[in-house]
């Protein structure tokens, strides 16, 4: 009697493939029960040390690095940074490896990493060496992750879009790739793109894990109730595997909910769970909620947060993207608190992205930012023309109470943009802020009209322009383009651009033959 596969030692095919994935669901339910005993490094070590056997054949080994990926995706950065480099010390192989250096560039890239760019050169030379598609997937995440912190939505967008996942192989990323996909609308200020892409999501898990980029949307667009309760009801009745990440934006959207509609002592009782968090790089998960708790002095100066949230921006823009009105904020909390430094360093940032990401929102944020930094109605004006054509509505009112409150405001101006700043405070569910444009309205209608004061500035002719208005008026006139200005000044073009469009409003022009003439006729 011939011997069996059994008696022989081997199994059958069959057998082989449901051996491995009772193994692979042991493994999984191991880790689990890791995870959530908080744990998190040693399930990456079971998980990569699975890997590291190549049992089980190519799809088992495509089911793991999918789950081990996963695991990454809910733990802190450095327990995922730390448990991926133990995985880089056991025997992968070639295509295990690059995706493993391929997670870490990514987390790297995330949280603004001074190597990111070296990690992305070592991950992209495995691949190369591998070809395998798992970590051709997580490269282009970490590569799409790298664009975002340095506020480049459009190549962000590029990279991201040779991705597809509703693919099978890619199924265990696809969750990351939608994440990153609607930040990348929000960005862009495509707010419906992302509301369609928030709904579209397949799977339970997947859907839990962009619930608080559907509610960062909500905010952005002032739909304040409805991300209140949706943040809540996740929160209090989420699955346990809710990640970190996601309970951190979570709290940052009920905080600047409470904050808008002046609830300020339940705002701050959420908020502080969270200020205890001064480890770099695992506070960058709390950003968000540290802008908006920048508004609240009571919280943010006895804790520093301003000095960290402008660090933390410094190595990644990424947590000023989805909700616009962060940006201004932190630059009026600078001046508020008379920091020029940070107030310039923050205006620097919300430019820099609008080079990058050049469409009326990024473009009114800059000029929103610039005229709380300077002072200069003009640029606030420039602002609230470019966000109307937007959806987000408290940003708008936002920049409307800036320019009521800027002394450089013509009175009769500063009511008009109060009250239309309170009327939008009110649609979007803000009475806090509504309350507060109210009194500006109130003291407004309590000033006498009165002529200006031949010692207020003129709101018209050369002696209208600022200083910097000035130095960019007088190189044009003397023949430098727009971007020998930017570069000769240390400014940005789009500030230049900006600038010069003030100018002409200013003198009464239309273009650059009439500035040479009107600089010549200063005699300066």
């Amino acid at each position: 009697m011939s011997e069996s596969p059994f008696n022989a030692g081997t199994l059958p095919a069959d057998d082989i493939a449901t051996d491995a994935e009772q193994r692979r669901h042991r493994l999984f339910a191991t880790t689990d029960q890791l995870r959530l005993a908080g744990r998190g490094m040693e399930a990456l070590h079971v998980l990569a040390a699975e890997i590291a056997t190549s049992r089980g054949g190519e799809r088992h080994r495509a089911l793991l690095l999918g789950r081990l990926a996963q695991v990454v995706a809910l733990e802190q950065p450095t327990i995922a940074l730390a448990g991926l480099r133990e995985a880089l010390n056991l025997r992968l192989d070639a295509g295990s490896r690059g995706t493993v250096l391929a997670l870490v560039a990514t987390i790297a890239a995330r949280t603004g990493h001074p190597d990111t760019d070296a990690l992305l050169r070592d991950a992209g030379t495995a691949h190369a060496a591998s070809g395998d598609p798992a970590s051709a997937r997580h490269l282009a995440l970490g590569r799409a992750a790298r664009s975002l912190a340095h506020g480049d939505l459009p190549g962000a967008q590029a990279v991201l879009a040779a991705l597809d996942p509703d693919s099978w192989a890619a199924r265990a990323d696809a969750p990351s790739i939608r994440a990153e996909r609607i930040l990348v609308q929000l960005g862009l200020g495509r707010h419906q793109d992302a509301r369609t892409a928030t709904h579209q999501a397949p799977g339970e898990t997947e859907l839990t894990g962009l619930t608080a980029l559907n509610c960062l949307r909500m905010v952005a667009v002032g739909e304040l109730p409805e991300a209140a309760a949706l943040a809540v009801t996740t929160l209090s009745s989420g699955p346990a595997d809710l990640s970190k990440e996601v309970r951190a934006l979570l709290v940052a959207v009920i905080g600047e909910v409470r904050y808008r509609r002046g609830e300020h002592d339940d705002a701050r009782a959420i908020l502080r769970t969270c200020l205890g968090e001064d480890r770099w790089p695992d506070r960058t998960m709390w950003t968000f909620a540290f802008c908006v708790a920048v508004r609240d002095s009571a919280l943010s100066v006895p804790a520093g947060l301003l000095t960290t949230v402008v660090a933390d921006l410094h190595r990644s823009v990424r947590s000023l993207l989805p909700v616009p009105h962060f940006g201004p904020r932190l630059v009026r909390a600078a001046v508020a608190a008379d920091d020029t430094r940070a107030a310039r360093r923050v205006t620097e940032l919300v430019e820099l992205v609008s080079t990058r990401t050049p469409v009326p929102l990024w473009r009114a944020l800059a000029d929103q930012s610039r005229g709380l930094r300077d002072g200069d109605p003009d640029a606030l004006r420039s602002a609230v023309d470019q966000l109307r054509t937007t959806a987000a509505r408290p940003a708008l009112a936002d920049a409307l109470l800036d320019l009521a409150n800027n002394p450089r405001t013509r009175s009769g101006e500063a009511r008009d943009a109060t009250h239309e700043a309170a009327a939008l405070y009110a649609r979007i569910g803000a009475p806090g802020d509504q309350a507060i444009a109210d009194r500006r309205c109130a003291d407004l209608a309590a000033r006498p009209h009165r002529r200006p004061s031949i010692d207020e500035p003129p709101s018209r002719g050369i002696d209208a322009l600022t200083p910097a208005e000035e130095r960019v008026a007088e190189m044009l006139a003397s023949g430098a383009t727009k971007k020998e200005a930017a570069r000769s000044l240390f400014v940005s073009f789009h500030t230049v651009d900006t600038q010069l469009r003030s100018i002409y409003h200013k003198l009464g022009i239309h273009n650059r033959m009439q500035l040479v003439r009107a600089w010549e006729r200063t005699g300066r």
